[in-house]
């Protein structure tokens, strides 16, 4: 579950700008701009975000913002439509190269809830955009991408339609280097399958790309056989299957194909490993940032089916 909010975005602290002004306002260029709702000491809300965009637009110069965080603004775009605000005002943010659509805690509203719609008026508004996050992808919908200057793309998600993953596969983004994908649960929305991801591994698309996550998936022993002998890997610097449910059978995979002593990072936290894989992988990469956080499972429990449920990726509801 999600329970806190960003604290940095995009190499900037964020600021939250929730209608209750806790001291002077910081430059409008230093910081990303968390623009949440207030919730007082009781428990009561305050302001809401879609008062608090428009009070954004009259209190902050944001011909200088350069990164924007927008949290809960409702259950439905018929409430209030943040992508068509962002749209509607574009020519308020000239500056802005980041993007964070849904800092949503699970307590406000569930990530298989989200609702965010066609997102492509978005890419078409902003040509400088170079850092876009979003969360939430039970109606996420948008064309394949065509930006020069994208950099970082992450789609938080607990159960990602396979037809968001072939639109981002399907995109033309030379700049992009950052690519992180949250897969999910079938329950909540996850209509992918290991082969929809193939287009990422061949190394054709994404000539920038220097990050691979594949993450919070059912089926993350398929995609670590898949990377074993991925032409994609060789030139990247970090790669993540972290939050889903790799077992000792994909770790096998991982430590017979390919070299992986190149990367700075490899991130398989919450996993389902053994304590003797846990020291076959810290033992062939001694040099490699290994994150293996949560990643022993009891070997008791492997035996048990529930335990290999699309339920238990870190992140579905």
């Amino acid at each position: 579950m999600i329970q806190q909010r960003l604290s940095t975005f995009a190499g900037l602290p964020v600021h939250t700008f929730d209608g209750e002004p806790d001291g002077p306002l910081p430059d409008p260029g230093e910081v990303a701009w968390g623009v949440y709702h207030h919730v007082h000491d009781n428990g009561a809300w305050g302001a809401e975000v879609p008062e608090n965009l428009d009070l954004l637009l009259k209190t902050v110069g944001t011909s200088k913002v350069t990164h924007l965080v927008i949290g809960f603004w409702g259950f439905s775009r018929e409430e209030f439509d943040p992508v068509q605000w962002l749209v509607d005002n574009a020519g308020r943010f000239p500056r802005l190269r980041a993007l964070f659509l849904g800092d949503i805690l699970d307590w406000e509203c569930h990530i298989s809830w989200i609702q965010n719609g066609d997102i492509s008026p978005l890419f078409a508004a902003f040509p400088g955009l170079e850092h876009f996050e979003i969360r939430g992808a039970s109606d996420l919908r948008f064309e394949p991408l065509r930006h020069e200057r994208l950099k970082a793309l992450r789609i938080e998600s607990g159960g990602l339609p396979a037809e968001v993953v072939r639109a981002v596969a399907g995109g033309d983004l030379p700049a992009l280097e950052h690519l992180d994908l949250w897969i999910g649960s079938e329950q909540h929305g996850g209509s992918s399958s290991a082969e929809d991801f193939a287009p990422f591994l061949t190394g054709e698309r994404f000539p920038s790309l220097k990050h691979l996550g594949l993450e919070n998936g059912p089926f993350q022993d398929e995609l670590a056989e898949a990377l074993a002998s991925a032409p994609v890997v060789a030139r990247l610097e970090s790669l993540s299957l972290a939050m889903g449910m790799l077992s000792d059978q994909g770790a096998e995979a991982l430590l017979s194909g390919q070299p992986l002593t190149h990367l700075r990072s490899l991130d398989l936290h919450h996993a389902f490993l053994s304590e003797p894989m846990a020291e076959r992988l810290r033992a062939a990469l001694p040099g490699v940032d290994l994150d293996l956080t949560d990643a022993l499972g009891e070997p008791a429990w492997r035996d048990q089916e529930w335990l290999f449920s699309d339920s238990y990726v870190a992140v579905s509801e």
